[in-house]
């Protein structure tokens, strides 16, 4: 159960209206949560926004996986692997993943995944951003990097909060597409 109250769009645009023209946060518990915090949560979402822009959507989605599981965040896990699976990631690639079975990976979801793990343990290799060049651009693998570090962020907000997933846990090896 939340240790903070969980309101709705409707609640946090009320209590800063100036901010949102419009708010869809919908049954996620996690942006519900950071709605107690309505000046945090619009910038949250403007940054957000410009990381998602900067990134292809399967690179976003790989590292989103991967510093989930790095984190064994449920919570970001389960909201992210449909997700995952809308932008065209497969199956396969996710259970990979979720089971930490990483050279089954095509090279550039390794290199991401790789990445991921190594950003968040604070290890990053010349050879493993390197790895990252042969198929990301700078701007791109700086999004990454930022990406990552946002999404530890919110694992750890997500912990702190105890938000558990809306429905049932998908696992960390799904079964279905």
């Amino acid at each position: 159960m939340s240790r903070v109250p969980l309101p709705d769009a409707s609640e946090i645009t009320d209590s800063a209206p100036h901010l949102f023209e419009s708010l869809s946060v919908g049954e996620l518990q996690a942006a519900q949560a950071m709605g107690n915090a309505p000046h945090a949560l619009a910038g949250l979402l403007g940054y957000m926004d410009g990381l998602y822009a900067s990134l292809p959507a399967d690179c976003r989605e790989l590292a989103i996986l991967a510093t989930a599981r790095y984190h064994d965040s449920e919570y970001e896990w389960h909201q992210h692997v449909e997700i995952a699976q809308d932008v065209g990631i497969e199956l396969s690639a996710i259970q990979d993943i979720g089971s930490r079975q990483f050279e089954a990976l095509a090279p550039p979801a390794q290199a991401v995944v790789e990445a991921v793990r190594a950003q968040c343990a604070g290890r990053l290799t010349d050879q493993q951003y390197d790895a990252l060049t042969e198929h990301y651009t700078t701007e791109e693998i700086v999004a990454l990097s930022m990406l990552v570090g946002h999404y530890t962020g919110v694992a750890q907000f997500i912990e702190a909060m105890d938000l558990q997933p809306e429905t049932a846990f998908v696992g960390w090896r799904p079964l279905t597409e």
